[in-house]
């Protein structure tokens, strides 16, 4: 049990990157947005901006979790 909790610890510290799926699944939850969706929000600021990693779009998930406190304490 210890093991287990220091990896989520672990994991929930290291700056993971996430494609464009995940970030889907993280902002609409059991019904996904559409990447579309996610694309505007980033182009007017409502979502955080992606790293570019040869070519590809990746997420920084602390970014994407602290979007989401922010939001959560706004309301």
């Amino acid at each position: 049990m210890q093991q287990a909790t220091s990896q989520l610890s672990n994991t929930l510290n290291s700056d993971q990157l996430v494609d464009i799926k995940e970030v889907c699944r993280f902002w609409g939850g059991n019904r996904p947005l559409n990447p579309a969706t996610v694309y505007r929000k980033v182009s007017t600021g409502q979502h955080p901006k992606p790293v570019k990693i040869g070519g590809l779009s990746r997420w920084s998930m602390v970014e994407l979790c602290a979007e989401r406190q922010r939001r959560m304490d706004a309301r």
